[in-house]
C-alpha cells in the first residue's frame, strides 16, 4: 500500500544537473585582464570549455545582466544542453551596459525553481560570474536571501576584481579569477564541486534508515517531496548585510561559505530542502524497498 502511495505522491522523473549561469555582460568586462586578455573573452572561453564536461542530461541556462530583452535577458533558456549550440550562443556575446545582478539572480533562481516544481531529483545551481557590485544592491539584498532559502546552490566568481565582491561571504562558494587561467580554473572547479556532490555516499545513512517504521517515513517523504517553489519575493535585508565582512562571513580570498549573522535565519530553510535531503528521499525510500523485499522473502 505505500508502495503505491510514493509512486503517486512523489514527481519522479530522471534529472541530473541543472544549471543556470549568469554572467555578467557590463561594460567593465571589455576591459583587459593581467596577461591582456579582454575579460568577457576569458569568461566566453571558460564557459565554452566546462559545456563538454557536462553529463549528457545536464539542463542549462545562460541570463545575461543585458541581454536581449525580448528572450528576457536569456541567452540560452533553461533546457537540455546542446553544447554545440551553447558553445556558438557563448562565444557571440558582447559586453555593455551595467550591473542588475538583482534582478537577473531572481530571474535565475525562478527558472530553476521551476523546473524543480515537475523534477524534485537532481542538483540546482545558480553560478554568477561578475567582475564588478550591483547597481540594484538594495534588490540584491532582498532576493539573495531568499534563493538560499529554497535550497538552491549558489556560487559566485569574482572576475579580475581589486577586492572580494561583497557575494563572497553570502553565497555557498566564492572563487577569484584574477586571469584568464585561474578564471578557467574557477569555473571547472565550482562544475567539479557540484559532480562530486552528487556520488553515491548514503550506505550509512541506509543502514539507519532500514528499520525506519512506514507510517515515519511515509511523513519523511510527504516533507521532503514539496519544497518552496513559488517564485523569489524577497525577504527582509539583514541588519548585517552592509558590514564590512558581510553577513557575518569570512573576509578573505579563496572559497568562502554562506555568512551567518541576519542571514543564518534564512538559510536554516536551505536544510530541509537542498540536496541532502532529497538525497535521503531516495535513501528512505531504498530502505522501504528493501524492507518490503525482506518480507516477502520470509513468506517464502
Amino acid at each position: 500500500m505505500l508502495m503505491g502511495w510514493l509512486s503517486t505522491a512523489l514527481p519522479i522523473s530522471h534529472a541530473g544537473e541543472n544549471v543556470v549561469i549568469v554572467l555578467d555582460d557590463s561594460g567593465s568586462m571589455n576591459e583587459r585582464m593581467q596577461g591582456g586578455v579582454r575579460r568577457m573573452e576569458a569568461a566566453k572561453t571558460a564557459i565554452a570549455s566546462v559545456l563538454k564536461q557536462f553529463p549528457a542530461d545536464t539542463k542549462l541556462g545562460l541570463l545575461l545582466l543585458n541581454g536581449d530583452p525580448g528572450n528576457q535577458h536569456w541567452s540560452i533558456p533553461l533546457a537540455p544542453l546542446s553544447v554545440p549550440q551553447a558553445t556558438n550562443k557563448v562565444m557571440s556575446i558582447r559586453a555593455d551596459g551595467g550591473t542588475p545582478l538583482g534582478d537577473r539572480i531572481r530571474d535565475g533562481a525562478d527558472a530553476l525553481l521551476k523546473l524543480r516544481e515537475s523534477q524534485i531529483y537532481g542538483s540546482y545551481r545558480l553560478l554568477i560570474v561578475t567582475d564588478g557590485e550591483a547597481n540594484d544592491a538594495g534588490l540584491l539584498a532582498t532576493y539573495l536571501p531568499d534563493v538560499l532559502s529554497r535550497g538552491l546552490t549558489v556560487d559566485a566568481i569574482g572576475v579580475d576584481m581589486k577586492n572580494n565582491h561583497s557575494l563572497a561571504t553570502r553565497v555557498h562558494s566564492y572563487r577569484r579569477g584574477d586571469d584568464s587561467q585561474a578564471l578557467a580554473k574557477a569555473v571547472e572547479e565550482v562544475f567539479a564541486e557540484s559532480s562530486d556532490s552528487n556520488s553515491d555516499s548514503g550506505k550509512e545513512d541506509f543502514a539507519l534508515l532500514e528499520g525506519l517504521d512506514d507510517a515515519i517515513a511515509k511523513e519523511m517523504l510527504q516533507s521532503l517531496s514539496k519544497p518552496n517553489n513559488a517564485p523569489i519575493a524577497g525577504l527582509t535585508v539583514p541588519d548585517n548585510w552592509n558590514s564590512p565582512n558581510g553577513a557575518g562571513g569570512i573576509a578573505g580570498g579563496g572559497t568562502a561559505g554562506v555568512g551567518g549573522g541576519g542571514i543564518l535565519a534564512t538559510i536554516l530553510g536551505t536544510m530541509a530542502m537542498c540536496m541532502v535531503p532529497l538525497l535521503l528521499v531516495l535513501i528512505v525510500f531504498a530502505a522501504i524497498v528493501s524492507k518490503a523485499n525482506k518480507r516477502s522473502g520470509g513468506r517464502r
